[in-house]
């Protein structure tokens, strides 16, 4: 299974957790939207062709011929056939301390893991902690 798990390791925010004394229920909805958010980010980043480490490698010929026999894009790579296993990334499980992002359908886990292993793309960049933080602030201190 592939997971991400982020936390949010600024003092400045944690210290400012610890002083507004939040319920369980207020961390959760935070961090389930500002992971909800991801999912959107990181979608995005793949459909434009970018993994987590940069630009996607091209597809390898042979495959770039069935794809263009099957009417698809063989220009620009962005993991998508069907649509199906993008279709079915989502919140697994929220807690107040932690949000799992994953797969409900066994083939799509397998297909994002083959994909995973050729082209990095399930995760968290740089930029992308950034606006997670960012996220889970906005909603947290509401």
């Amino acid at each position: 299974m592939i997971d991400v798990i982020t936390t949010a390791n600024s003092a400045k925010v944690l210290a400012a957790i610890k002083k507004a004394q939040p319920t369980a229920r207020v961390s959760e909805r935070a961090l389930g939207r500002a992971a909800t958010g991801h999912i959107l980010d990181m979608l995005r980043r793949v459909d434009k062709g970018v993994g987590l480490g940069g630009r996607f490698k091209p597809y390898h010929p042979l495959y770039a011929e069935y794809r263009a026999e099957k009417g698809r894009s063989t220009s620009a790579v962005n993991l998508q056939f069907t649509g199906e296993m993008f279709a079915d990334v989502s919140l697994k499980k929220t807690t107040s301390t932690e949000a799992v992002i994953g797969f409900s359908k066994e083939i799509e886990r397998r297909k994002a893991a083959s994909n995973q292993k050729n082209r990095p793309w399930f995760g968290v960049t740089d930029q992308e902690q950034k606006r997670i933080v960012s996220r889970f602030k906005r909603e947290f201190f509401k």
